[in-house]
């Protein structure tokens, strides 16, 4: 044997008897009829879904679809949504923000993160440091920004393997740390999966759910994800796998987390809808 094959050989050995990463898997649970939902996010309190469909109605509705309560936002649109602890983040889309509690009422003025952002259509905030997350369409990016405002990364969708040209919802599986990212009608209508660090992982395509997905969250407790189709008119709920699976631990219960779900006493009753 050469001195390069007794080189080369144990490595391709240890090669061939290295499992295989698990890919991705997302399976069509379910889906339901809403008209032009654009931002999902789910609220662990009421487990509901709050859902955002580019004008100023914004609903809470169970993931079966039925109506919560609802509210009129003071924006003049809301294209994202995201929970932020007991508070909403609302986004008009144009890079205007607001902090409201689930009836709708403000909680301090309207506010803009960074003046790179033109067209965020995808928005979330990392309870642990309070960044947000924002998908934007314009620059094509997915951007994090500081609570204090200061932009602290950006990952160019256009540059991918598979580019993301029209990022829209984003949102974080509690379980692995993999970002899902949206890419609509208007480019691959795919599911995009980084991990913690920005690194692309996976490509999952969603025509099978409905149609031009805008809007995506997660229950946290089940791992359900939730997709929102604009021109579909519908809500579709998968289960999802993460990319390497088997190196995943369960996930730990959330201190926080209240032990169940709060159905009496929603606040804001008088602004609830039920049409």
């Amino acid at each position: 044997m050469t001195k390069l094959a007794a080189i080369v050989a144990p490595a391709l050995a240890l090669l061939a008897a290295a499992p295989p990463v698990m890919s991705a898997d997302l399976t069509l649970l379910r889906s339901f009829e809403y008209a032009g939902p654009s931002g999902l996010s789910y609220d662990s309190r009421y487990c509901g879904i709050w859902v955002a469909s580019e004008s100023r109605d914004v609903r809470l509705i169970t993931p079966w679809g039925d109506e919560i309560m609802g509210f009129e936002a003071g924006l003049s649109r809301v294209d994202a949504i995201a929970m932020d602890g007991d508070a909403l983040v609302l986004s008009d889309g144009n890079g205007l923000y607001q902090r409201v509690d689930r009836s709708g009422a403000a909680l301090g003025e309207t506010f803009r993160l960074a003046g790179i952002l033109t067209d965020t259509d995808g928005l979330y905030v990392d309870p642990a440091s309070g960044d947000y997350w924002v998908a934007d369409d314009g620059i094509a990016e997915l951007v994090r920004v500081s609570a204090a405002g200061a932009v602290t990364r950006r990952v160019d969708g256009a540059s991918q393997s598979a580019p993301l040209m029209e990022p829209q919802g984003i949102t974080r599986d509690p379980r692995s740390g993999h970002f899902l990212v949206v890419d609509d009608a208007d480019a691959s209508d795919s599911l995009f999966e980084f991990d913690a660090q920005g690194r692309l992982l996976d490509v999952i395509p969603l025509g099978g759910g409905g149609y031009d997905a805008e809007g995506i969250t997660v229950q946290p407790d089940t791992g359900t994800v939730f997709i929102a189709y604009d021109d579909g008119d519908r809500i579709a709920a998968f289960s999802y796998v993460p990319t390497g699976d088997d190196d995943i631990g369960p996930l730990a219960a959330a201190s926080a987390e209240p032990g169940g779900c709060v159905l009496s006493g929603l606040p804001g009753r008088g602004a609830a809808r039920h049409g």
